[in-house]
């Protein structure tokens, strides 16, 4: 194994949909960073090791020994499928559980699941790094997306999750529903106001099979315009994420993901008087970090 804690590895962030990689220094520094449009599901078996050995071809010149991968990439659909790592899972769990690849160069990680009920792919590593740059050992930290993430933090350990459909609920009400009506062609428009309303209409308790045709029936009868129709649908779904977890004022939680959706889960959850801290993309290269360090101590 290609394995030296005074040597930059290469972490590598591959997923259904994007790859991302960063050559990561001993002390955990980032020393280079690119990414690529280039998810697991564009490639045949086979094509995996020469384009990533291709792509970070100028990080390995940089002095990367060892890649480190996390998430889809260790599926059935990836380069190797990595059982998953069964909770309670720490750093070290994850690292005693990777699958070495390409002449013991490449580390997959194995993803975490709870019992039987929930999984996760490449979520448990940017828990484990956003516990470390924040200094925690227990949390609840949300993790939004198309499957969107709870999960339980204790003692540094991964004691089990939740798992929401919201972003692809989203997308299927907005594009493939009678919703998509209601909606003006390639809208982007963020509008506060009505996203909060949306919220708040699922607060009330009622499911999202009821909530969601208020968005035709408001457009309808003008109570809500077509450019603020998105954010309204947007605001139902979250809301309904947000009340099956059943948010309470003073709770504390760290949200995890790009700018854009770390910021729409903060307004959503401030306003329903949760205390939020956020982090965005450094989360995954300092989980990866956490591993490579692991995987130093073990040998």
């Amino acid at each position: 194994m290609a394995i030296s804690p005074t040597h930059p590895f290469i972490a590598v962030d591959w997923g259904s949909s994007s790859f991302r990689a960063a050559l990561i220094a001993p002390d955990g520094e980032i020393l280079d960073e690119l990414a690529e449009p280039r998810g697991i599901l564009s490639f045949k078996q086979g094509e995996f090791a020469p384009y990533l050995i291709a792509t970070c071809a100028r990080m390995t010149k940089e002095g990367g020994q060892a890649f480190v991968l996390s998430g889809m990439i260790g599926s059935k659909d990836g380069m190797a499928e990595v059982p998953y790592c069964a909770c309670p899972a720490t750093v070290m769990d994850v690292a005693r559980n990777v699958k070495w690849a390409v002449k013991d160069r490449v580390a997959i990680a194995p993803g975490v699941r709870f019992d039987n009920e929930d999984v996760m792919r490449g979520e448990e590593i940017q828990i484990f790094g956003a516990a470390a740059v924040l200094g925690l050992r227990d949390a609840t930290m949300v993790l939004p997306g198309t499957h969107s993430k709870w999960v339980n933090l204790e003692s540094g350990a991964i004691l089990g999750f939740n798992t929401f459909m919201t972003g692809e609920m989203y997308g299927l009400l907005a594009q493939h529903s009678i919703l998509a009506k209601s909606f003006p062609q390639q809208s982007t428009l963020f509008e506060p106001q009505a996203f909060l309303k949306g919220i708040d209409f699922a607060q009330q308790g009622v499911s999202l099979l009821n909530t969601a045709f208020s968005v035709r029936v408001k457009s309808l009868f003008k109570e809500l315009a077509p450019e603020h129709a998105a954010s309204y649908l947007s605001g139902l779904v979250i809301g309904e994420e947000l009340a099956a977890m059943q948010v309470q004022p003073g709770v504390e939680l760290v949200v995890i993901g790009s700018q854009q959706l770390t910021e729409r889960y903060s307004i959503a959850l401030e306003h329903l008087g949760a205390n939020v801290r956020t982090l965005g993309s450094q989360a995954a290269w300092a989980g990866l970090f956490q591993v490579y360090q692991a995987l130093t101590r073990i040998g």
